[in-house]
């Protein structure tokens, strides 16, 4: 249970780290970014952790121009899915927007990324791909709705400063 005191400080603490990707899709295949862990090929939706006070659109903006070196555009959220914690990493909300455009020719950038290359993968693979995080199944569906949803991303909802 979360209690507030008079400063209003949260009493009790939590962590969840948070993680922002984009999905570009171009000709029926999805940027992906491809690693080998375990001896097996995993990809990655391109994105990473958000730092503090960096807000998330711009995080992922700045992701892709570190490890790819190209700029690209942010549209709305398609999706939102929690990780739980486990031994070596922190409970995760994963927070995936559309990429709507990007400017210039994906690269690894290996002074900024573990991955091995870029991949584009088809997006009938998408359901059986190992793909972090693991919402290949839910990007698929979410291609072959039409017409297509998103969540609308509102990038300051304290705007007006009620409190």
């Amino acid at each position: 249970m979360w209690y507030k005191n008079n400063s209003f400080r949260f009493t009790r603490r939590f962590f969840m780290r948070v993680r922002v990707s984009a999905v570009f899709e171009q000709a029926g295949e999805i940027l992906c970014m491809k690693y080998i862990y375990g001896g097996k090929e995993v990809f990655a939706l391109p994105g990473g952790g958000v730092d503090k006070d960096i807000p998330l659109q711009e995080a992922i903006v700045n992701e892709w121009k570190e490890e790819l070196g190209i700029k690209v555009d942010i549209g709305d959220i398609i999706l939102i899915g929690e990780a739980p914690a486990g031994k070596r990493h922190p409970q995760t909300l994963h927070v995936v927007f559309e990429a709507r455009e990007i400017r210039g020719t994906p690269k690894v950038r290996s002074d900024a990324t573990h991955s091995l290359d870029v991949a584009w993968v088809p997006l009938e693979k998408l359901s059986s791909l190992p793909l972090y995080p693991d919402v290949g199944k839910q990007l698929s569906a979410s291609f072959s709705e039409e017409p297509r949803r998103s969540v609308a991303f509102i990038s300051n909802c304290m705007e007006r400063g009620y409190w």
